[in-house]
């Protein structure tokens, strides 16, 4: 077997290999099996792929149910609605369980609790104020919220009645932003138990019966296996590039990066960087309630830095870029879109877009200077000095490119429009306002 032949075969076993530990999540297939799920955190589609493919899972190996250890301030609203319509559509009994001592089911986490077979909460959790919001955390305007409202507390009402649950008391959590503790929860219907730890809930559940999709199921929790249904790396990688300030930075770098290859085509490093953070700046946003009037913002920011670096603006250019990248930034998650159930829990540190601005800022004015000693160096009597002077070809001039002179980048074009390659040696003929014209040195013999 030929080398090539033997690394495509290893390389495509690896790809099997990786493609079946993605989905495997180590839980046995017996009746006696219940799979622990832990929640923590905002609700992101990443969120929802992780529970759906779990449903599926222990449908398909006759678990005893899933228990969900759920600890949220809320999520987007149409990710929650995945997630119910999978609790409701289950073949296995969901248990959700708010905790630890302290964690809370807000917003979108209602919705989860509500949906659940079998609803709990441990003492000094709470539960509630699932209005919707806009992007940024502030009240919808009047029309809009009425609407989303409305939508949203149909939603919460169909929950409660199928589930059996106090319909005003959820109807409230939307309607009224009410928030329940896990004692007011109980009291009204909302939930079911109040267990201290998950050894109180186990003992708690043993022998209930709850009604799913395909019928009575009686859950048993002596004896029982209890499995922890991990995510698989894409879910990890999701949750990970999903961080609003982690996918911030990952464009900044990304449009640093770009503009650096624009201005100094060739260096394929920055290439290679910017495409890559850029890349996963837009995966990151495909987990998140992205603004994209942001995103234009963000990509004008771009273009401005390219124009400035060919010396027209002066500086302004540079200027109008970091307002626009930071205004932005600012608006990257703002109030341009769909409502959610997430408030301001997406929202983008304005520490770090203080100093992402604070960074550009200071690149700004160090080109401005630079701009300000080109000029100077740039009037015809110093270009004159220059004239016979010998260069390197840094960058092809085909027939404009870049040149070193001395210790200095210049932009030239080539004499009578001549192709001449990077790294070939050139002599000063000309110049042409801030331009030098350059002709091939002829080769010593």
């Amino acid at each position: 077997m030929s080398k090539l032949r033997l690394a495509t075969h290893v390389f495509i076993s690896i790809l099997f290999a990786l493609a079946f530990l993605s989905n495997y999540t180590g839980f046995a297939s017996t009746k006696d099996d219940l799979m622990v799920l832990k929640v923590n955190g905002p609700i992101q589609p990443s969120t929802a792929d992780y529970l759906e493919r779990m449903i599926a899972k222990a449908g398909s190996s006759g678990s005893t149910g899933i228990l969900i250890e759920l600890n949220t301030p809320g999520g987007m609203l149409n990710t929650t609605r995945r997630i119910v319509s999978a609790f409701l559509d289950s073949d296995v009994p969901i248990i959700t369980y708010v905790s630890p001592f302290g964690a809370r089911a807000g917003s979108a986490g209602t919705f989860l609790v509500a949906a659940s077979h079998i609803a709990a909460m441990a003492p000094t959790t709470n539960i509630g104020a699932a209005s919707p919001v806009s992007l940024d955390g502030s009240d919808l305007n009047k029309t809009l919220a009425s609407k989303a409202t409305q939508d949203t507390a149909a939603l919460m009402r169909s929950i409660a009645e199928t589930r059996g649950r106090n319909v005003k008391a959820l109807e409230a959590t939307v309607l009224s932003a009410k928030a329940y503790s896990s004692e007011e929860a109980l009291e009204t219907g909302i939930i079911d138990y109040i267990a201290e730890d998950r050894d109180q809930l186990l003992a708690i559940l043993d022998g209930k019966t709850v009604v799913t999709k395909s019928g009575s199921r009686t859950i048993s929790t002596v004896p029982l296996n209890l499995y922890e249904g991990k995510r698989n790396w894409k879910e990890k990688f999701l949750d990970a590039v999903g961080d609003p300030n982690i996918t911030f930075i990952l464009l900044t770098i990304g449009s640093i990066a770009l503009t650096i290859e624009f201005v100094n085509p060739g260096v394929l490093v920055g290439g290679f960087v910017g495409l890559l953070a850029t890349a996963l700046a837009f995966v990151g946003m495909g987990q998140l309630p992205v603004n994209w009037f942001a995103m234009v913002l963000v990509m004008a920011a771009l273009i401005l830095f390219v124009i400035e670096t060919q010396g027209a603006g002066i500086g302004l250019f540079a200027i109008g870029g970091t307002i626009c990248f930071g205004l932005g930034g600012f608006l990257l998650y703002g109030d341009f879109g769909d409502n959610s159930l997430q408030g301001n829990i997406f929202s983008l540190s304005m520490w770090l877009l203080g100093s992402v601005i604070l960074i550009l800022s200071v690149l700004v004015l160090f080109l401005i200077v630079a701009l300000r000693d080109s000029m100077a160096r740039g009037s015809p009597s110093n270009y004159s000095t220059l004239i016979g002077s010998e260069g390197i070809v840094r960058s092809t001039l085909n027939p404009n490119g870049t040149v070193l002179v001395g210790s200095e980048m210049w932009s030239a074009t080539s004499l009578r429009n001549l192709k001449i390659a990077s790294g070939r040696s050139v002599v000063v003929s000309n110049y042409d306002g801030v331009q030098l014209i350059v002709s091939e040195k002829p080769e010593e013999f």
